[in-house]
């Protein structure tokens, strides 16, 4: 018993013991930018959104408009300000009386020159 015990228990020592090295100094902290370009826009605050983004598509008349549900961060929420982004399409319902658009969660901004 005390055999299986020690077994047990040597085995235990040895499997929680993690072998995978990480190098931190090896990690990139380069900020990339998003996929997709786009314009702030306070446009539509009157019909009950506060913040969208409209992105021009090519070889299309109507643009692409983006309802971030997700706050922005301090310093992007300023009408006509182009910026980059990655987006992330939602199945939740439109904020109440905004209507037109698809609601977001927005990732990975930044200000675009």
């Amino acid at each position: 018993m005390r055999k299986l015990i020690f077994f047990f228990g040597f085995i235990v020592l040895f499997s929680c013991k993690s072998s995978k090295n990480v190098d931190v100094n090896s990690i990139s902290s380069d900020v990339s930018k998003g996929k997709y370009i786009g314009n702030v826009s306070h446009q539509f605050k009157d019909n009950g959104c506060k913040t969208v983004i409209i992105i021009k598509r090519e070889n299309q008349d109507k643009p692409l408009i983006l309802i971030p549900i997700n706050d922005f961060p301090l310093g992007f929420d300023k009408d006509k300000l182009k910026i980059s982004f990655d987006y992330l399409p939602l199945k939740v319902k439109n904020p109440e009386g905004c209507n037109m658009g698809i609601p977001i969660e927005i990732r990975n901004i930044a200000i675009e020159k």
